[in-house]
């Protein structure tokens, strides 16, 4: 477990206990974090609430964003797969779910002191409660709507193998902190496209839907900070012979979709370049192809936004930068070659048999 998320769930964890004290009266203390429970669990912590000289001891599962039921479904599950009593921290637990998880039998703490909790000689039920006051841990984004997001499920759905990697890892193959990255994955969880089995492994849910909300949101939330340039060249064919690897760089839209052995013949050519090479590849293109500004050119340079070993063809883009760019270019033609690319090498890679 990586330093900030520890830290993420130590705060949630101590600010649930503190409101459960301010409402209750019940003492928590924090006995241990992450313990192991079993051979197929590994929880967050465990806990001791006491009252009245009684003692409950609980196992703790974490998690800062609950406003779905089949989030608690998945976790009264895996709470029947431990001999352990568990109890449910949060951030904020809604009246509604507040009575489903009465209902099911998941006991859960808020840090606004709202509680669900059931022992033999304990008993609280209390909602409705929600400190205005209270700064929540941090704000997941809802749904692909930032930069960000789109640029940690973009490496999880190009690599789906990294969905099980520490925060850490996944945070610097997207380019993001570690912090952002532990948010895209609760909202992930949190809006149904991500499921967390008994030992923390993950699995990402319905990649279709998910392949098709990145590709709607990318044009206008992370495309648009790439810095677009473009050119224009007197060779419309320049680029068959054209060796752009040296420059950092690699083919999208439609020259790498005639590269992945398409029929498709490029009437523009799209480049995606390291940041740091841009200003050189300009350069190096402008003298040997005699490329020039031009606001209408045929020729766009563009910044790249994705980890090397994402690549999997070298000089040329992810198949799903390929998908997404030629959906946008709002060509019948384009739209078909789109189609193949994704049968052919996305659907494979997210839904491998």
């Amino acid at each position: 477990m990586n330093q900030p998320t520890y830290e993420l769930e130590q705060t949630l964890l101590y600010n649930a206990l503190d409101a459960l004290r301010e409402k209750t009266e019940i003492q928590g203390t924090v006995v241990e974090i992450h313990p192991k429970v079993g051979v197929a669990y590994e929880a967050d912590a465990s806990v001791d609430l006491i009252l009245d000289g009684q003692t409950h001891h609980y196992i703790v599962e974490c998690k800062t964003a609950i406003d779905r039921k089949i989030q608690l479904d998945q976790i009264d599950l895996r709470s029947r797969q431990i001999s352990s009593p568990l109890i449910l921290v949060t951030e904020y637990m809604s009246k509604e779910l507040a009575v489903y998880c009465r209902t099911v039998g998941l006991q859960f703490i808020d840090t606004h002191g709202n509680a669900y909790l059931r022992s033999r000689g304990l008993f609280v039920f209390t909602v409705g409660e929600k400190n205005a006051h209270r700064q929540q841990l941090s704000k997941a984004p809802k749904g692909l709507t930032n930069a960000a997001a789109l640029r940690v499920i973009f490496a999880l759905l190009c690599e789906p193998d990294l969905i099980n990697a520490t925060y850490k890892e996944i945070a610097a193959i997207s380019g993001v902190a570690i912090g952002t990255a532990y948010n895209v994955l609760e909202d992930l969880e949190r809006r149904g496209y991500l499921l967390t089995g008994t030992k923390h492994t993950r699995k990402i849910l319905e990649p279709n839907r998910l392949v098709d909300e990145w590709v709607a949101n990318f044009p206008t939330t992370l495309r648009t900070k790439l810095n677009s340039r473009r050119f224009s060249c007197p060779d419309p064919y320049w680029w068959k012979n054209t060796d752009i690897g040296g420059l950092h760089a690699a083919w999208g839209a439609e020259v790498a979709a005639a590269r992945m052995s398409t029929n498709l013949k490029p009437s523009t050519q799209t480049i995606y370049v390291d940041v740091m090479e841009i200003r050189n590849a300009i350069k190096v293109l402008t003298k040997t192809i005699r490329m020039r500004p031009d606001p209408e050119g045929q020729i766009e340079v563009l910044e790249k936004f994705w980890s090397p070993g994402i690549e999997t063809v070298p000089g040329i883009v992810p198949p799903l930068l390929v998908y997404s760019d030629l959906l946008s270019l709002l060509d019948p033609r384009a739209k078909e070659i789109a189609t193949i690319i994704k049968d052919n090498f996305i659907e494979p890679t997210i839904n491998p048999r």
